[in-house]
């Protein structure tokens, strides 16, 4: 469960002060006014990020805590490193917001957020929220790199037609590399010959380019090695690099010309052949990234009826929810259709689908 956010937290936002670069500058000029030799001394982002999680197990040096009390009149230490308690009629003010897409992601890139980032849909309370900062104007101060990255994501909101909530989410995620878009096709003939296709939409969040993408595929029966191809209509040029190979496991990478430079989107993908669905019908997919969107297109061959399907996903800390409220599916002649779809995956998640039907492949 998501520890709930600190005091600290909440008042650093209604000061604008949420960026670690914002507030460095912020401490630096109060702890000149309680004693210059407390300037520089501010936290690391690293940190400062720990702050704002919650993971702080106490309360921070005591030089930290006089500069905070000056900073946030009106609460003690203690006071600002308790559980918030928020209050019904606080207006709602985005990370992103104030502190701007440019410092967000100079903030991040060295060093990734991972666990507390916000990663979701819209909620009812965030209707109406500002996303104002999303703008080149708060390019002052921060690297080329940050600036060019933050430009080319600019760019991808307008050609995709992004929300100003998606574009913010992003720029928190300085540092990753996310997929926008996962989709796996799955083919199954009538005597339980598989085709799978796995297409990318990647966008690269970090500061370098994007040459190689490792990936595995495992099947429990096969009709031999596994056969992996680039696929047609990928926009780079994508060369399979065979890494180690079973009967049943193929690990390999994705290596791609040109890369995906900073800031870039492109999609890539691969089919496999050669794996088989015999007595097990399911599909297990592990998440490495952070997904935007996720989806499953399952066509069952010769398959008669379809007699249950259902679906789990699985989180980071063993937990599982159903995702069953989440399939369609259908018939088409003799053959078992099935989609199923999922969004705001987050990395070390995985999502099973299975599947029973009136004749089996054995």
């Amino acid at each position: 469960m998501t520890a709930a956010p600190i005091r600290l937290k909440a008042v650093l936002r209604q000061q604008h002060l949420q960026t670690h670069t914002g507030f460095c500058r912020e401490y630096d000029k109060v702890a000149r006014m309680i004693d210059p030799e407390l300037v520089g001394t501010y936290p690391s982002r690293a940190q400062f990020h720990r702050w704002l999680s919650g993971e702080l197990k106490g309360l921070p040096h005591p030089h930290h805590c006089r500069v905070l009390e000056k900073m946030c009149p009106g609460y003690s230490a203690a006071q600002l490193f308790e559980p918030d308690q928020p209050d019904a009629s606080r207006s709602v003010v985005d990370p992103a917001d104030d502190g701007g897409l440019f410092d967000v992601i100079e903030d991040r890139i060295d060093q990734p957020a991972a666990g507390a980032v916000e990663w979701g849909p819209e909620q009812p309370a965030d209707i109406g929220r500002s996303y104002a900062g999303l703008s080149a104007s708060a390019a002052t101060g921060v690297s080329e790199g940050t600036q060019r990255l933050g430009q080319r994501l600019l760019k991808l909101k307008k050609v995709q037609r992004l929300s100003d909530r998606d574009i913010s989410q992003f720029a928190h995620l300085a540092g990753h590399i996310i997929d926008l878009d996962t989709r796996i096709d799955i083919e199954i003939s009538g005597d339980g010959a598989a085709r799978v296709t796995y297409r990318y939409e990647l966008l690269n969040m970090t500061d370098r380019p994007l040459v190689r993408l490792p990936r595995d595929l495992w099947f429990q029966y096969t009709s031999g090695e596994l056969t992996i191809r680039p696929l047609i209509d990928s926009t780079r040029r994508v060369a399979i690099q065979r890494v180690h190979d079973t009967p049943n496991l193929a690990k390999f990478a994705c290596q791609l010309s040109p890369a995906i430079k900073s800031g870039e989107s492109a999609v890539i993908g691969y089919t496999c052949e050669g794996g088989r669905f015999e007595d097990a019908l399911y599909w297990r997919q592990a998440i490495p990234r952070y997904t935007r969107h996720f989806t499953i297109n399952l066509r069952h061959g010769d398959a008669g009826d379809l007699i249950s399907c259902s679906a789990i996903e699985e989180h980071e800390d063993g937990s599982e929810n159903s995702a069953t409220e989440e399939l369609i599916w259908d018939h088409e002649g003799d053959d078992v259709i099935i989609t199923l779809t999922r969004d705001y995956l987050r990395p070390n998640q995985s999502v099973t689908l299975r599947w029973t039907v009136t004749r089996e492949h054995a």
